[in-house]
């Protein structure tokens, strides 16, 4: 005898939009996001920027890279609205308003 178990879904709501909502409601979205933006960065820079990044701060829209190299924070200062555009393009959302190199 086989017994069918009949879900009937009410309020569906796609996966992610449930994990945005709950990182809202517990505050970790900049937490969420400068664990997104640093893996990101990685993949969009490769090893040898990522080995001359020393850290890298987000909060409410502003992400601060702190580049060991002066030279290289005056090569990417150039390239600061590709990053943004990059970066943001790479989560999905807007959440990336200015880039500050350090």
């Amino acid at each position: 005898m086989l017994f069918t178990l009949s879900i009937k879904r009410q309020n569906s709501e796609p996966l992610g939009a449930v994990i945005k909502r709950l990182l809202k409601a517990y505050r970790l979205n900049d937490k969420y996001y400068k664990v997104a933006i640093e893996e990101e960065w990685k993949q969009l820079m490769g090893p040898l920027i990522t080995k001359h990044t020393e850290s890298i701060y987000y909060k409410e829209g502003k992400l601060v890279i702190k580049l060991s190299s002066a030279v290289l924070r005056q090569e990417l200062s150039f390239g600061k609205e590709k990053i943004m555009r990059s970066i943001n393009k790479a989560l999905g959302e807007p959440i990336i308003k200015t880039v500050e190199l350090r």
